[in-house]
């Protein structure tokens, strides 16, 4: 949507008079943080962090039994991140029960995220080569853990979700990357996290191209059965694309509007304040900024609340994601305070 500049000497009052009303239901910066778990994950979490497994044990059991696999994936995750730190507790599930596939899934996931902190998410030119060896050292450890997950636990996509995370890592040529999806679609063809992690392999500062990246959110986004986060996935594949041109490009800005449209339809079928979709919203956030929809942004942060998530405002701030988050968040106000009449009093869109 095409925005004038408004003279400064015009726009100024009207910020001046109408930002405190623009946004009053925010919530305040000190409120906000970046990962904060959702209320049944956190004491998992704070137990595994304490040396107890057993609530991660019987969290992802649920998960499995239930075949509850974007849950597993998001649980997966977080529990990795708690052992990246401190891992005592996995190592003692592991001692206790060596072949639970539940314990076997968070390990292979570990030793990738070791393997990333390793390397840092500096561009390749600024990674010194003894990091890149260590690197790939810990992603050759994490191969056997990864195929020790999908035997334990057969028809569960999650470990191959965790395999394409390391095919990334690897520079896994194309065939590779493509047996893994197919591996994908016999358990789950909708499962949003695999799409998301193979979306990554295909975009332009990895082994693909935007064009490419966009086909493939596209088609599956396309097949996906209602219901699924997979029905969204085109606005990840546009915010990747913003934050590299956020003005213009080689994507043609019709696609990237009908990617946040197909987006904003596909949270339209979750409750407003569901945490399944926070993930999304956040990266619909960003894309509605970019493309000057500042009313369908504000009421994306509106949602959002305080559950700021890691992507993407990485990619806009590598050290800081809430500054990133907040700065845009502000900006949408000002934005949408600069459009008001001044003797006029905001009135949000319906």
């Amino acid at each position: 949507m095409y925005m004038p500049r408004l003279p400064m000497v015009l726009a100024f009052p009207r910020v001046v008079r109408h930002l405190r009303s623009v946004g009053a239901s925010l919530p305040p910066l000190t409120q906000l943080s970046v990962g904060r778990p959702d209320p049944v994950l956190r004491p998992v979490l704070s137990a595994a962090w304490e040396g107890d497994h057993g609530p991660a044990r019987e969290l992802l059991a649920d998960t499995r039994r239930r075949r509850a696999w974007e849950r597993r994936d998001t649980c997966m995750g977080r529990l990795a991140d708690v052992a990246l730190t401190r891992s005592r507790w996995l190592e003692d599930w592991q001692a206790k029960d060596g072949d639970d596939p539940d314990a076997a899934l968070v390990a292979a996931e570990l030793e990738i995220r070791r393997a990333w902190e390793a390397r840092t998410g500096a561009w390749a030119k600024h990674v010194s080569a003894g990091r890149f060896e260590e690197f790939f050292r810990l992603l050759a450890r994490a191969a056997p853990l990864i195929d020790k997950a999908v035997e334990l636990n057969p028809g569960d996509p999650v470990p191959w979700c965790v395999a394409l995370h390391h095919a990334r890592g690897t520079q896994a040529p194309r065939p590779v990357f493509d047996r893994l999806l197919l591996n994908v679609m016999d358990c789950d063809p909708d499962h949003y996290g695999c799409h998301s992690s193979a979306l990554q392999y295909l975009c332009a500062k990895w082994y693909g191209s935007h064009e490419e990246m966009f086909d493939f959110a596209e088609t599956a986004a396309a097949r996906a059965r209602p219901g699924r986060l997979l029905a969204a996935l085109p606005v990840v594949a546009a915010t990747e694309y913003l934050t590299e041109h956020p003005t213009r490009g080689p994507v043609p800005r019709q696609r990237v509007h009908a990617a946040v449209d197909g987006a904003l339809s596909a949270c339209a079928a979750f409750p407003p304040d569901d945490p399944a979709v926070i993930g999304i919203r956040n990266d619909l956030a960003l894309a509605l900024t970019r493309c000057g929809r500042w009313e369908e942004a504000l009421r994306q942060f509106e949602l959002i609340g305080t559950d700021v998530r890691e992507f993407p405002w990485c990619y806009v701030d590598g050290e800081n994601e809430l500054r990133a988050f907040v700065d845009e968040r502000e900006n949408t106000r000002v934005q949408i305070a600069k459009t008001i009449p001044f003797f006029s009093r905001y009135r949000p869109a319906a």
